[in-house]
């Protein structure tokens, strides 16, 4: 082989790597730039979230603490209607005298009263009983009507009702309308309470009242 054979063999081997080198270049180039898109995404995308995470956060917070709010709102408005309705049953009560059905609310009083009564003591004409002198003309026709024959003491003063005791004082019934008031409230507040919170029709209170007050 001639020498100018060798250096143009030479020559082209070289030129065959130079190419294999910069093909081999462009290729790492393109990986490298892909890879830094792919990277800087990654911390564009972990800056924001690091710099939103705080709003969540605060944003979670107000929420809450608005639902807190509004439950102690509503409580506070239940409370109110449950007060309103229970004044409103105390303002009836202390007025039933002038009511047209008030003999016959009390003449239940006294049945239940002396329900009460029976079976512990030795015969019903040892029955002493307590009224207040408004109801001395309802109680003496309520008596008529039902064949008793009872001492009765005007001495309370009371919305209505009576307290029927023993004549020794160790049995007493106490059915006057306070008591049986203070011993209804438990259940007329949890009553009134659901009937808030379930938004029923509304019922008039003084049914609620003579329900709960009159009745077993």
């Amino acid at each position: 082989m001639t020498l100018s054979a060798i250096l143009e063999a030479i020559r082209a081997a070289g030129d065959s790597q130079v190419s294999k080198i910069e093909t081999q270049a462009y290729t790492q180039c393109n990986e490298i730039l892909a890879n830094t898109r792919l990277e800087a995404k990654q911390v564009n995308a972990d800056a924001h979230a690091k710099a939103v995470a705080p709003a969540y956060k605060e944003r979670a917070c107000i929420i809450q603490r608005a639902r807190l709010e509004a439950l102690q709102i509503l409580g506070n408005a239940r409370e109110e209607f449950v007060d309103s309705a229970l004044a409103q049953i105390h303002g009836q009560l202390a007025n039933i005298h002038t009511d047209e059905s008030y003999p016959q609310i009390l003449q239940r009083l006294i049945e239940e009263a002396l329900a009460e009564l029976k079976g512990s003591l030795a015969a019903p004409g040892m029955i002493q009983l307590e009224a207040d002198p408004r109801d001395q003309a309802a109680l003496e026709c309520i008596f008529h009507d039902m064949g008793l024959d009872l001492s009765v003491r005007y001495t309370l003063d009371c919305w209505g009702g009576l307290v029927a005791k023993s004549e020794d004082g160790r049995v007493a019934a106490i059915n006057t309308l306070e008591a049986r008031l203070e011993r209804a409230t438990p259940y007329l507040r949890r009553y009134l309470a659901a009937l808030f919170e379930n938004e029923e029709p509304e019922v008039e209170i003084g049914q609620i009242a003579e329900r709960q007050l009159v009745s077993k």
